[in-house]
């Protein structure tokens, strides 16, 4: 079978090649990935699948539908093709979407043979607004067997476990005054916001080891002779733990009010960026998917227990099916950190695009069994209920 799929892959490249570095030299922010929507949507349709653009009411998403020829799961693919301010893409999303679309390309033949309905979605603003979580409310992948996608870093591992994460702004409000000539009228802000963020230092001490909160002060007044009336910061919160998440916002929460009752101040907590949940992870359609990327020669990191340090809206997918998220190696094995001008070169050299279309291989080899081994597919899916 390796030598097929690697037949059926092997006419694909020069278009695969062209995508991805055709969306890596025109970066575009969430949600205004026009180009980059437009060029994957033609692809898709060049092979026969139906493109649904404009998918959900969110302007540069899309659905891409191919049914095979006999009945058999539905199996989901994931592009991301949204770029970071100033540094583009320095987390490889262009060859996120190469990989999605040419694996869904990739997989038609098989679904039209063992039985199968193939779906690429175009998922943009992940480093933003993350319209994954959208549409995952509006049900988008309820009916999906499984979703998979896989993200470039600096070696190949298996589904990486990922944090729930919730931001929000805190305004606290005060009352101005001459900080030299009528001090005793003023209520300042500025005190609440530094109580704050002294009392949810303390809070760290009392919190689970993968805890994390991070903040920053937008606004801190006008000038020094003046008290201030207004401040401004935002906050993100995260946990491997969905549940504990919400009872740890809530005690940041109460460490604003505590603040703003101690200056005589008001507070005003709002939701901020979407909120993403964590990685819902399924050991089983990981394992699958890491064992076939072996099948090809390539070594697989398993990474157990570890908890990646960051956050996804494919953990708000996880929860609606299951969903993987291996990373694969673009840089030969130099720990280069994403989101840096260095890594964004690595995005479009010859050896990460080589090394997607491994990668490729591997979720049209996961397909196929997930096609032909139904014991497996109700396994997996056994899992995702528990």
């Amino acid at each position: 079978m390796l030598d097929r799929v690697d037949k059926t892959i092997e006419p694909l490249k020069g278009e695969l090649k062209k995508l991805t570095l055709e969306i890596h030299e025109n970066p575009e922010l969430g949600t205004k990935e026009f180009k980059a929507c437009k060029l994957q949507a033609e692809l898709l349709k060049k092979y026969g699948f139906q493109v649904e653009t404009g998918y959900l009411g969110i302007e540069t998403a899309y659905k891409a539908s191919y049914i095979g020829k006999k009945k058999g799961p539905k199996i989901a693919m994931l592009a991301e093709y949204d770029a970071l301010p100033k540094i583009g893409h320095a987390c490889g999303h262009n060859l996120i979407a190469m990989v999605s679309v040419g694996a869904g390309i990739a997989m038609r033949e098989y679904a039209d043979e063992f039985g199968g309905e193939i779906y690429v979605f175009g998922t943009p603003a992940e480093e933003s607004k993350g319209a994954k979580v959208e549409m995952s409310n509006k049900d988008a992948f309820d009916n999906m067997d499984v979703a998979m996608m896989a993200h470039p870093a600096y070696m190949n591992t298996d589904s990486v476990k990922l944090m729930a994460i919730k931001s929000y702004s805190f305004e606290f409000f005060g009352k101005g005054a001459h900080a030299a000539a009528t001090p005793e009228e003023g209520l300042n802000a500025l005190d609440a916001m530094i109580n704050f963020f002294n009392l949810v230092n303390a809070l760290r001490q009392q919190t689970k080891p993968d805890a994390r909160i991070h903040g920053i002060i937008l606004d801190g007044g006008t000038a020094p002779n003046i008290i201030p009336d207004y401040t401004k910061a935002s906050f993100a919160v995260r946990s491997n733990e969905e549940d504990y998440l919400v009872e740890l916002c809530e005690k940041v929460f109460e460490c604003a009010r505590g603040a703003a009752l101690g200056t005589g101040t008001t507070v005003d907590i709002k939701k901020a960026e979407e909120h993403f949940k964590n990685m819902k992870h399924n050991s089983k359609l990981s394992e699958l998917n890491a064992s076939k990327l072996e099948e090809l020669g390539l070594p697989v990191m398993r990474l157990g227990d570890i908890v990646f340090p960051g956050s996804s809206d494919i953990g708000d997918v996880s929860y609606r099916c299951p969903a993987i998220q291996g990373g694969y190696d673009i840089t030969g094995g130099k720990p280069v950190v994403i989101h840096t001008s260095e890594f964004a070169e690595y995005t479009k050299s010859d050896y990460a695009i080589e090394n997607s279309f491994n990668v490729i291989k591997g979720f049209v080899l996961t397909a196929i069994d997930l096609m032909t081994k139904p014991d497996l597919l109700k396994e997996i899916k056994e899992e995702f209920g528990n």
